[in-house]
């Protein structure tokens, strides 16, 4: 970037896919005059669409992102593409003795600099936007089974490299047709992105949770042992059954779940070996009575078996 922009120090901020913070993505030249990171109301520029310059002998107001004392001239441009506007260039005077008209003989090729940068970045952040649409659920925003299996795939392989174990929970929301049928498809998909938010709640950062099909999830632990994996599935367990869900004013009772966990290498070396078996532990829970956790034998370990819970019908 320096090579075009004639010796200007400069910095590329980007806006946050939230649109309430800016962000310094590249930084260049010896002048840093602009903090990393602030709101898009303290860059005048950003505030007004349009290009803004201050700086010695100019009578236009400086943004508060800039940290110079004022002896130097800087110009924010817009990067904007396809409608939106994607962050900023920030240029700022490499010498403060830089003649008063340092921007005018460089605006040309700078606008030429904007428009291919900010064209490229929309490229990007679209392209990003559909790898993100392919691999996540759009009811719940977790990943999709697709890309589950391929993570997991990739763990395994990096769990046998590194000798440790990787546990599975496979989740079942307990007689979900029943949320469907007795108040609509709406409150049917917000128990399922209730019960979605609570498994983000219990998962580590190396985590991998994701809407397995249908009323059914899944929660892949790299580095997590069978027994670890009970316990978290015992947690979630707990923690679906304290949910208060409502729907346009009316309750929609105690919402349960059945929980089978399998492990490398206990049950399995492979993705589908892993896979069958939490998934056969999760029907072994539901015909223990539902409401429980179920560890896929051969393991070493059992899961306890809470008392059996009467799930009353909903009504």
């Amino acid at each position: 970037m320096a090579e075009f922009v004639g010796g200007l120090s400069g910095t590329v901020h980007l806006t946050s896919a939230s649109r309430n913070l800016v962000d310094e993505m590249a930084h260049w030249g010896a002048v840093r005059s602009s903090v990393a990171q602030f709101s898009p109301e303290d860059c005048w520029a950003l505030r007004r669409g349009q290009e803004h310059m201050s700086g010695p002998g100019i009578l236009s107001p400086r943004c508060a992102h800039i940290t110079e004392n004022g002896n130097r001239g800087y110009v924010c441009m817009p990067l904007a593409a396809q409608g939106e506007t994607l962050g900023i260039l920030h240029l700022c005077e490499a010498d403060a003795a830089e003649k008063p008209d340092w921007l005018d003989e460089r605006r040309q090729i700078l606008r030429g600099v904007v428009d291919t940068l900010a064209l490229a970045l929309a490229n990007l952040r679209l392209r990003e936007t559909l790898r993100q649409q392919s691999i996540r659920d759009p009811n719940t925003g977790l990943f999709n089974r697709r890309y589950l299996e391929e993570t997991s795939s990739r763990e395994l392989r990096r769990m046998e490299r590194s000798q440790l174990p990787l546990a599975m929970i496979m989740l079942d929301v307990d007689h979900f047709k029943q949320f469907n049928d007795t108040f609509g498809h709406e409150a049917g998909d917000l128990v399922l992105k209730q019960v979605a938010a609570t498994m983000l709640d219990h998962a580590r950062e190396a985590d991998v949770v994701s809407r397995y099909g249908g009323e059914e999830f899944a929660l892949v632990m790299p580095g997590a042992s069978l027994q670890e994996g009970v316990d978290r599935a015992e947690a979630l367990r707990a923690a679906v059954k304290q949910l208060h869900v409502t729907h346009r004013g009316r309750t929609l009772g105690t919402i349960t779940v059945s929980l089978g966990v399998a492990a490398y290498p206990e049950h399995g070396t492979g993705w589908s070996e892993l896979a069958n078996a939490a998934d056969h532990a999760l029907y072994k829970a539901k015909e223990e009575g539902r409401d429980r956790v179920m560890a896929a034998p051969g393991g070493g370990t059992q899961a306890e078996r809470p008392p059996i819970h009467v799930v009353p019908s909903i009504s």
